[in-house]
């Protein structure tokens, strides 16, 4: 027998929304579930969902605006929202047909202010300064319009509005969405307004939830509950937590790169580029990480954009998450990175601050993100990229330069050396391994620096290289020759964000010709004192900032572990080179 909901809404679901579900569930044939199913979500930790509070009414919501601002080379120049996840709080396992319910309530003081709660079947991708989508349905309240918006991955969104019910103009709202086969069930304080087709948003069988509040805005989430719809459902939660290596796992570790490194190694750190949303839900991820390397570096989650998206609010929750993973397994972490062109928020660079404004807003962003991390944070790309891509002359385009001119290199040196005297702090470019004009301007900048007593430690060497028939990276003795100018100076040297892109030829030839690269560049690294860490980007191209953001499966092959976290041949020769 099929029932047509929208006809019998009012008899359905003013039943089963109210724990008495037998009658309407025994005519789909699917027989009874027990109330106490119910999960309650609110119960398990939102501490770490930057933006909120815990309150006793609920959770507070408030509108960080945080957004990832495109390259100054994209076409299109419009910010992309970058909503908060709670990734350290509730995970949902469902199976079958299911309902979650909410309740929203916009305050006294800001009735106008819009809410949202977003549920991830697929959680996006942050690479750098793009984000993929993944797979989600967000509820909003926009005005006098529930807002439901369903994401099926890249350029496929839908958006649909439907007006809400007098009642929930001056009251909470209470919003609910079930699942029910293959679609999507609506409602509004009791009201079905819509079913709408379900394009297998949550066939992962796993969500993760966020919410968020239009900028400087607020709300209250007040209750948000999970219930399965029939006997075959199913419905359980937890708390996501930090991955720790287990004791098994180090003695299993004996032959991993760090591992080695540390036994005949130890003053050089084997380091990656890390990213929040696969560390705390990939769960290999988090395993090959512990056990390989010994120092992580934040890829996005302390840039300026990301960490402090208001004038007036910071969203710590990602970057603290990595610092407490890196802690709980005893990695070192270096910071990435305090002034930079990029990465910046349009707060930063869409107002007419005065010279004096925009110097006190970087040394406040210094003093708050250091000292938030003072002790635990042992080093810092403070500037990073301050020279034009492949030119000698500094990027005069940053608000930092604009206001300062060249001297907000050692202004932010300074400061980062105020907020932690202890942290060693570091200049991070590209292009510096060859020798040539843009490696001389940074060899006469870090003089000029030291003679003048900037707190400066050292030098990072992203060697972001290619390896194609019309092009091969810089040998290694050739770096070995220009680096040696910079250790001259009494600076420490680094390579900071290493990855090999083989472009369109990964064949098998090419992968053992990156290994054989890899591991010269490691090599001259051991051999040299003055190195404190070999760095690449990031460690498998399935999470590479060399993917195509456009494209789902159109994975890098840059790096050491294939997009199935398998070891590559390059890993297999740095495992070798550190036996050595």
């Amino acid at each position: 027998m099929r029932v047509n909901l929208l006809e019998k809404k009012r008899y359905w679901w003013g039943h089963a929304w109210k724990g008495l579900a037998c009658i309407a569930l025994v005519a789909l044939g699917t027989g009874c579930v027990n109330a106490n199913d119910k999960v309650e979500l609110l119960d398990k930790d939102w501490t770490h969902l930057a933006g909120a509070e815990m309150v006793d009414e609920g959770v507070r919501i408030e509108g960080l605006g945080r957004a990832i601002v495109p390259t100054d080379d994209a076409d299109d120049q419009t910010p992309v929202a970058n909503p908060p996840i709670n990734l350290r709080g509730p995970v949902l396992r469902v199976k079958g047909d299911f309902a979650l319910s909410a309740r929203l309530s916009r305050l006294e003081s800001s009735p106008d202010d819009s809410a949202y709660l977003t549920i991830y079947g697929e959680l996006p991708l942050t690479q750098d300064e793009w984000r993929q989508d993944g797979r989600a349905v967000t509820l909003g309240l926009e005005g006098n319009d529930l807002i439901v918006e369903l994401q099926n991955g890249i350029d496929d969104y839908e958006r649909h509005a439907y007006p809400l019910p007098a009642s929930a103009m001056s009251q909470g709202t209470d919003v609910s969405l079930a699942r029910i086969g293959d679609r999507f069930s609506i409602r509004i304080n009791d009201e079905t307004v819509a079913l709408i087709d379900d394009p297998g948003l949550f066939d992962s069988g796993v969500l993760w939830f966020g919410a968020s509040a239009s900028e400087d805005g607020e709300y209250l989430l007040q209750s948000l509950t999970a219930r399965p719809l029939d006997r075959r459902s199913e419905v359980t939660i937890m708390d996501n937590q930090i991955p720790v290596l287990s004791a098994e796992e180090e003695v299993s570790a004996a032959t991993s790169l760090r591992h080695l490194a540390e036994k005949n190694h130890p003053r050089l750190y084997i380091g990656t580029a890390v990213a929040a949303i696969p560390l705390l839900s990939d769960k290999k991820y988090a395993r090959i990480l512990a056990r390989e390397f010994s120092m992580v570096t934040p890829e996005n989650a302390m840039k300026f954009q990301f960490i402090h998206p208001g004038p007036d609010s910071y969203a710590f929750a990602d970057a603290d998450a990595i610092v407490d993973f890196a802690q709980a397994n005893d990695m070192a972490i270096h910071g990435h990175t305090l002034a930079w062109k990029e990465a910046l928020p349009r707060w930063v660079t869409g107002s007419d601050y005065t010279d004096q404004q925009l110097k006190d807003i970087l040394a406040k962003h210094i003093a708050k993100v250091v000292g938030r991390y003072k002790g635990r944070v042992q080093s810092w790309d403070v500037v990073n990229e301050p020279f034009e891509p492949f030119g000698a002359t500094l990027r005069t385009g940053s608000p930092w330069y604009q206001s300062m001119g060249k001297d907000y290199i050692a202004f932010a040196l300074r400061e980062a050396h105020r907020a932690d005297p202890e942290a060693r702090l570091y200049i991070n470019d590209y292009a510096l391994e060859h020798p040539g004009p843009k490696s001389d301007a940074m060899h006469a900048l870090a003089k000029s620096l030291l003679e003048r007593g900037v707190p400066l430690h050292g030098i990072g060497f992203q060697m972001h290289e290619d390896m194609t028939d019309d092009y091969q990276p810089v040998e290694a003795s050739v770096f070995r020759d220009n680096v040696q100018r910079f250790i001259d100076l009494g600076l420490e040297v680094r390579i900071s964000e290493m990855d090999v892109n083989l472009q369109d030829n990964d064949s098998q030839e090419r992968l053992q010709q990156q290994a054989e690269y890899y591991r010269s560049i490691l090599e001259l690294a051991m051999d040299i004192p003055a190195f404190t860490a070999f760095s690449t980007w990031g460690f498998t191209d399935r999470y590479s900032s060399l993917q195509e953001w456009w494209e789902a499966d159109g994975f890098g092959n840059g790096l050491i572990f294939d997009a199935n976290h398998q070891p590559k041949p390059a890993y297999f020769s740095l495992q070798e080179a550190l036996k050595e």
